[in-house]
């Protein structure tokens, strides 16, 4: 006769185990009808269980994790019941298969998971109460290893992830910026988690092993680090994650070792398909930064005197500023470079690139990262590019960012961290893992730097950024970039202690908003 087999599911703790009971048959000791009891006449009464009876009925109920029926076929319910508590509790990871052998009162036993398979023999003695068959019990009828208060158990042990944080705590692939997870799978090999360990042991009463019956070892896969801090990456992906007006993203990096801390991304972000790494736009007034260091470059200073008026005509193109921006007195508009800056004066900076060379413009934003192409292991990046221009024209619109200039989020981070950092840095994202860099040039001088730092300053305490005051060691850059169609991009741009970052918010129309997100984000890194 062949065996019949049940599927039976029970949830323990929240995890299912599966029983499969396998009942081999009925006739054990004597031939007679697969039953409990005699098929006799009406009048005849039912006759009591056999041992066989009792035994193959406890170890269905064993089987189908039954807790209360097995422990009533047994001579010490209450201790039968603690027991087959705890084992079921403590095995819920493993799938139970129970039957009887042909002797009638063995039980062939087999606790598997995925990886650890633990089969035994339990003979089961037999004793009489009362008339009745019962189970003897003790610990040694569930494993017969098993002494008085022992149990089994089933654990797991984490085989680890490939990949940690910057600070070595294991992360999981969902805690991987969305900007840069496909990259930092293709580097590290696709496969970003190990394998589990998995073992079946013997307990006491408080849980601890005792002895293994089982044991597969997890396997550790070569462990990678990235540079991404958790807090940082946090706050910035609740601080886009605020804007809910449009898209918005923001990149973060340490300044002074080039290390990507951040890089966050809201829906309507992505849903535009553009990465804050490669995406470029145009920059706007954050232009002023690259613009500045040229003049700075070439003989200007800070305190040197330059005219702002409302609007200023270079050939034939009238420059523009915002609203009714205009700076110092009538007729000349004189007013020193670092106000200019920090109010954003669009005329200013025209002048100011009208007057350079034509490659004045594209040098000095080599100078700080902007145009150098790195090879970073792990993620794909573009600056951005600003071109050569012979024409006065076209370098007086470079010069405030409406030109043909075209940068990354990513790019203005790189800008950023180097104005703080006195030197264009290296980013890295997977720690071990060398970037290169190709047409990388030696930055500008320590003194244009330092008035260059004097100025974003400026902007963080009463320019257009002045909403940041309150937030020492914040430097930055303003940008509000017209576009062909649509609402203007809104640019900060900057650095607070070494964290250098870029928060851009496509189609925002105002920079100001931008200056908000920066600021939710400055606040909850401290």
């Amino acid at each position: 006769m062949q065996p019949k087999a049940r599927w039976w599911i029970l949830g323990t703790g929240g995890t299912a185990v599966v029983a499969v009971i396998s009942v081999a048959g009925y006739l054990l000791f004597a031939p007679g009808p697969p039953s409990k009891y005699v098929n006799s006449s009406p009048a005849t009464q039912p006759q009591p269980l056999s041992a066989n009876d009792v035994a193959r009925d406890y170890v269905q109920s064993f089987a189908t994790l039954d807790t209360s029926a097995a422990a009533a076929l047994t001579d010490d319910p209450t201790a039968a019941t603690a027991a087959l508590t705890a084992v079921y509790k403590n095995m819920s990871g493993a799938r139970l298969t129970a039957s009887m052998t042909a002797d009638g009162v063995t039980a062939d036993v087999d606790w598997r998971a995925t990886k650890v398979d633990l089969v035994y023999q339990v003979p089961l003695k037999m004793v009489q109460s009362k008339g009745k068959w019962l189970v003897h019990w003790s610990d040694a009828a569930i494993q017969p290893e098993l002494t008085a208060g022992q149990s089994l158990a089933f654990h797991t042990t984490p085989g680890g992830s490939t990949l940690t944080d910057r600070d070595g705590k294991p992360l999981a692939l969902d805690g991987v910026p969305k900007a840069v997870k496909a990259g930092v799978q293709q580097a590290i090999g696709g496969d970003l988690q190990a394998v589990d360990g998995q073992a079946i042991t013997i307990v006491d009463a408080a849980g601890k092993d005792v002895k293994t019956l089982e044991e597969f070892d997890g396997a550790t896969k070569a462990a990678y680090a990235l540079t991404i801090d958790a807090g940082t990456q946090d706050a910035a992906q609740k601080a886009v994650d605020g804007f809910t007006a449009g898209a918005a993203t923001l990149v973060a990096m340490q300044a002074s070792t080039g290390e990507i801390l951040a890089v966050a991304t809201n829906t309507l972000f992505d849903n535009g398909g553009q990465s804050p790494l490669t995406g470029t736009f145009p920059p706007g007034s954050t232009f002023k930064i690259v613009t500045a260091t040229a003049g700075l470059e070439n003989g200007l200073s800070e305190k040197s005197t330059v005219s702002c008026p409302n609007t200023v005509h270079i050939g034939p193109r009238t420059i523009p500023n915002e609203g009714t921006l205009q700076l110092g007195a009538a007729p000349d508009y004189n007013t020193a470079l670092h106000s200019a800056f920090a109010a954003s004066c669009n005329t200013t900076f025209a002048q100011v690139a009208a007057n350079l060379g034509a490659n004045d413009l594209p040098t000095a934003a080599k100078q700080l990262g902007l145009g150098v192409d790195f090879d970073i292991p792990g993620i794909t990046t573009n600056t951005g590019r600003v071109d050569a221009a012979t024409d006065q024209v076209d370098r007086a619109v470079d010069g405030f960012g409406q030109g043909t200039d075209l940068v990354s989020p990513f790019g203005m981070a790189v800008i950023a961290a180097t104005v703080h950092n006195g030197q264009v840095p290296t980013p890295v994202l997977i720690r071990g893992q060398q970037t290169t860099a190709d047409g990388k040039i030696a930055p500008p001088s320590a003194s244009v730097l330092a008035q260059v730092r004097d100025m974003m300053r400026e902007v963080c305490t009463t320019g257009t950024a002045r909403g940041l005051a309150s937030l020492p060691n914040t430097f930055g850059k303003t940008g509000t970039a017209e576009v062909d169609t649509g609402a203007a991009h809104g640019w900060f741009v900057g650095y607070r202690d070494d964290v250098a970052f870029a928060v851009l918010l496509p189609h925002a129309n105002s920079s100001g908003p931008a200056v908000d997100v920066a600021g939710t984000f400055l606040r909850a890194i401290g």
